[in-house]
């Protein structure tokens, strides 16, 4: 019996000891959990799984989507300039009638100018078949855009076969729009072509625009025919500004005969006063004695400030010494007091000019 109490009192005094942490085998504290996540690694397959679904999703993503993905992330012009074009080479020939379908279901800025570039290339390999499949497509500013493009391409290769399929094209803004496209794209070596693409249609800003170009065009290299089809249009503004555009064009050949024309073939007004600022920036660049004395024989209106602003720039980077002569000579007036400002200016942006090419041309 004192043996089992001896027992029961030994048991008793180790579960004591081994509570207060005391005696031979004391037990060790428990460490603080830490509240901060720890990274949990995820099994080798599960991450296998991962980078195989990556790998099949940008397998499933044509080039040419992920290559416009970061034409729309691009802001600088030349890098986006260049990022498109690397979009439109990766599209395959056989390709190209279905990335354009698929492009016309965007209308962000950068798929609108692939979708351009894409027409534009198409229409350069078969300008027939890209007209036909993009006459066949419903109105939207998106065709209109196609169109044009398709005419300006095939304005290159066979100018009447486009002339005659712009024609085939419903009398709407897109007919108007494939037109202005051939008809500009003409104008560079076929004037007379694009004049008459452009007097068939709707009298329009847009339309007076491009024959006022083609007119300008055409006077380069036969002046004395678009001065005569200029001067029998009936619409006296539409006529005033062609025989405005001639006058310019033919500034850079024979100035004085084109201040002539200034003078006796426009009205007096805004449309005579711009012609003769333009004429005296062209004439300056071969005879700018010759402009000068034009210039002096101006009346006292705003335009002759503006054409000698313009003669002096010029002049005065050419001649300085010439222009101070023709200065001195003038009397005193409004004329001379434009003038010398004028040419003082022209003086400090010389030196200015003098001052930074100066130390490149030294080294």
């Amino acid at each position: 019996m004192i043996a089992l109490v001896l027992v029961i009192l030994s048991l008793l005094l180790v579960g004591a000891l081994r509570r207060t942490g005391s005696g031979p085998h004391p037990v060790p504290e428990s460490k603080p959990v830490s509240t901060e996540a720890r990274p949990v690694s995820k099994p080798a397959h599960t991450r296998r799984a991962a980078l195989h679904a990556l790998q099949a999703t940008q397998q499933t993503q044509p080039i040419h989507a992920i290559l416009l993905a970061a034409v729309e992330v691009e802001t600088e012009p030349d890098r986006r300039s260049a990022a498109l074009m690397r979009a439109t080479a990766s599209v395959s020939e056989a390709d190209l009638p279905t990335v354009i379908q698929s492009l016309m279901l965007s209308d962000s800025p950068a798929a609108l100018e692939f979708h351009e570039r894409l027409v534009r290339r198409w229409a350069e390999m078969d300008a027939p078949a890209a007209a036909t499949w993009v006459s066949q497509l419903a109105d939207s500013p998106m065709r209109q855009a196609a169109l044009e493009q398709v005419a300006i391409a095939w304005a290159n290769t066979d100018l009447p076969a486009a002339a005659g399929w712009v024609r085939t094209l419903p009398e709407d803004g897109s007919q108007q729009a494939a037109t202005l496209g051939l008809a500009y794209e003409a104008a560079r070596t076929e004037p007379v072509a694009a004049l008459e693409l452009a007097s068939a249609l709707p009298p329009t800003r847009e339309r007076d625009d491009l024959l006022v170009h083609a007119v300008s065009q055409w006077a380069v290299g036969d002046s004395a025919t678009a001065a005569a089809w200029a001067m029998k249009v009936p619409d006296p503004n539409l006529r005033q500004r062609l025989v405005a555009a001639w006058a310019i064009a033919l500034a850079e050949q024979n100035g004085a005969a084109a201040a002539t024309l200034a003078v006796n073939g426009l009205d007096a007004g805004d449309e005579q006063d711009r012609t003769a600022v333009s004429i005296v920036q062209r004439w300056a660049q071969n005879s700018p004695q010759a402009a000068a004395s034009w210039v002096s024989q101006f009346p006292d209106i705003p335009s002759r400030d503006a054409a000698v602003q313009n003669l002096l720039a010029l002049w005065t980077a050419q001649d300085p010494v010439a222009a101070g002569d023709w200065l001195r000579e003038l009397p005193a007036g409004p004329l001379r007091d434009v003038g010398i400002t004028a040419y003082v200016q022209a003086l400090a942006d010389r030196d200015r000019t003098s001052a930074v090419v100066a130390p490149a041309g030294g080294m």
